[in-house]
């Protein structure tokens, strides 16, 4: 009994610190294990491999899991308890630094912003099918690729690439190295770090802002409101000066 209710107290401290279930659940498994291959703790825990690597990015955003590549094959590490607490304080001097830019929004007016609620495939959908309609060049964040696949966006993705080449429509976008892509002739991707792209994944477009949230079930919330969307701009640009370029090898094989 006094294990169960440790067990109970540690899982709702997680939560306090911005963990949810799932994040613990693997937290508690790699500290149990050590070091993990995504196929093992997929195993272990019963759930899609492509889900485990969706919480494994969310965990490595937030400092609490690491990963390194031995002979090819990719191990993630848990951090150290004892480091959790530096952690936190160091997220909040990142708040501290950024104070004055939230206080530039004082007095602003967002009345005219329209923001609306997309839920499930058909809200991702919906979204991607406006950037068409929009007909503007377009900037997106995050990830994205292995989500499509777990709600069957394969063909529909595709398809949707060939209309932005049609259109002419063009997009830059910044991920991770180790995503698999499809890439449109007229898209150009840079790469972040892996601790600089998140589950929640934000796309900008004319004046609109789409900020996907691949949960179960899947969100998608739309702003339309030209503040917003120059502000998103401003610090996509940022980070595309400091990001890495793909090779000559990577594009080749990510052509449609």
């Amino acid at each position: 009994m006094r294990i169960f209710l440790f067990f109970i107290m540690v899982r709702e401290s997680l939560k306090k610190v911005g963990l949810v279930d799932e994040e613990i659940d693997l937290y508690l498994l790699l500290l149990r294990l050590g070091s993990s291959k995504a196929t093992t703790l997929s195993k272990e825990l019963g759930i899609a491999r492509t889900t485990v690597y969706r919480f494994l990015g969310s965990l490595q955003s937030k400092g609490i899991v690491s990963e390194n590549v031995q002979s090819n094959v990719k191990f993630f590490y848990p951090v150290e308890p004892k480091r959790i607490p530096e952690i936190l304080k160091e997220r909040a001097e990142e708040i501290v630094r950024i104070l004055p830019k939230l206080d530039s929004f004082k007095g602003q007016s967002f009345e005219n912003a329209n923001v609306e609620l997309h839920k499930g495939k058909e809200g991702i959908k919906s979204i991607l099918k406006d950037i068409i309609r929009e007909n503007k060049d377009y900037i997106f964040i995050g990830s994205s690729e292995d989500y499509f696949k777990d709600f069957d966006l394969d063909i529909f993705s595709q398809q949707w690439i060939k209309k932005v080449e049609k259109e002419n429509i063009f997009g830059r976008i910044l991920c991770s190295e180790d995503q698999k892509l499809k890439v449109a002739k007229n898209e150009e991707y840079r790469f972040l770090p892996n601790e600089l792209i998140s589950e929640i994944s934000t796309w900008t477009y004319g004046n609109k802002v789409a900020i996907f949230i691949f949960s179960s079930p899947s969100y998608v919330i739309s702003i339309n409101n030209k503040l917003v969307a120059d502000g998103n701009r401003k610090s996509f640009n940022y980070l595309w000066k400091t990001a890495k370029k793909p090779s000559k090898k990577f594009l080749e094989k990510s052509k449609i």
